[in-house]
């Protein structure tokens, strides 16, 4: 309920009613019920300060949406004013304006909502712990949230010890690239642990998408999908890139090094031709993915965040850092360069650092027995 008087004195008294909707003899209760405007030129017969404020007479308008009533506007005369011809009209037209404004509102946050929930369902809602490695990841969609983005990541065990982490992008936003990104995710999920590598799983993917039904989507994929194995001196990693930005290797000394496996995009061709690539990450050492969302970030005068800005970024990271700190020193990065204005498209990260492996103590020496002979 919302209310306004000429004087705070009539706001008051007007804030302090509270409407009994279901009373028979309440003007509000009729109109909602019966959808349409009801005047008169006396005082509600229903509770309220009506002699207080010396009310004379009301207007009271419904709200309507698809012929049902949600809402009512209520106009009160005091004096010798009375409701005239121009005024209800007037008052209709506001209602219907009011009740359209109303309408958009909550398809908006409907929309909004439900973009949230299947966003939600698309990403890990938790990070796994992953023996040897450190996790994190950075998401943040474009614009205002409404529409499905098309970036996504995973990470997930296999059977035999080794975990699979994936980050990719769909062409295109909303409902159509959430079933591609989903059938990507639950492809992948589902092969990865039938098939003996990275290259396989990828070409499992392609084939779902090309074999993809036309009303699902026929747009592509881009993706970076590896396998990842704990040791004893780190992480053993095998990855393919299939079109994507190329990740990033950051060794001890914080010198970033590009990952370039070759392999074009997913589901415009029969074969992807990609090429596995192996890497062996030593103890606080580093492999980041992102998408082009984070080096196409545009400043206020158009210029992109590019790939120098990004090594820099990482580079700038502190000494020794983790999973975490290299996102934020790359996401401030980035909304240092655009000034905190709207991105354009949407933005993932996903880093994998190698830990140290735990210290081994050893078991304390037996000490002799000592005998005394007297």
């Amino acid at each position: 309920m919302a209310t306004a008087a000429p004087t705070q004195h009539e706001q008051d008294l007007l804030a302090s009613h509270i409407p009994v909707y279901d009373a028979d003899d309440d003007a509000v209760a009729r109109v909602l019920a019966s959808a349409t405007s009801e005047i008169a030129r006396r005082t509600p017969t229903g509770p309220g300060p009506w002699h207080d404020l010396g009310v004379t007479g009301y207007l009271c308008v419904p709200l309507v949406d698809r012929g049902r009533a949600f809402g009512t506007v209520t106009l009160l005369s005091t004096g010798e004013y009375s409701f005239d011809g121009h005024t209800v009209a007037l008052a209709e037209e506001l209602a219907r304006r009011a009740a359209s404004a109303a309408r958009n509102a909550r398809q908006y946050t409907h929309r909004h909502t439900l973009a949230r929930d299947l966003q939600a369902g698309l990403l890990l809602p938790d990070l796994p712990q992953v023996p040897g490695a450190d996790v994190a990841t950075y998401y943040h969609p474009a614009g205002e949230g409404l529409d499905i983005g098309g970036d996504f990541y995973d990470v997930f065990p296999l059977d035999d010890g080794r975990w699979a982490f994936m980050l990719g992008d769909v062409c295109g936003r909303g409902a159509v690239a959430a079933t591609t990104t989903a059938l990507v995710r639950h492809t992948a999920r589902a092969v990865a642990p039938l098939l003996p590598g990275p290259e396989d799983v990828v070409k499992a993917v392609n084939r779902a998408l090309t074999n993809r039904p036309g009303s699902h989507g026929t747009g592509f994929v881009t993706l970076v999908y590896g396998q990842l194995t704990p040791t004893p001196t780190g992480l053993d990693i095998e990855l393919v890139r299939a079109g994507h930005t190329p990740p990033l290797h950051l060794d001890a000394y914080r010198t970033a090094r590009t990952v370039d496996a070759r392999g074009i995009l997913l589901g415009i061709g029969s074969n992807p031709h990609v090429t596995p690539l192996h890497l062996h990450l030593q103890p606080q050492e580093s492999l980041v993915l992102y998408t082009d969302g984070i080096t196409e970030a545009r400043s206020r005068d158009g210029a992109m965040f590019d790939d120098q800005r990004l090594t820099e970024a990482l580079t700038s990271a502190p000494e020794r850092p983790t999973a975490q700190h290299i996102i934020d020193a790359l996401t401030q990065a980035v909304r240092t360069f655009t000034e905190g204005d709207t991105i354009d498209d949407d933005q993932a990260v996903l880093v994998l650092t190698a830990t140290e492996p735990p210290t081994r103590h050893a078991a304390p020496s037996a000490q002799p027995h000592a005998t005394t002979v007297t």
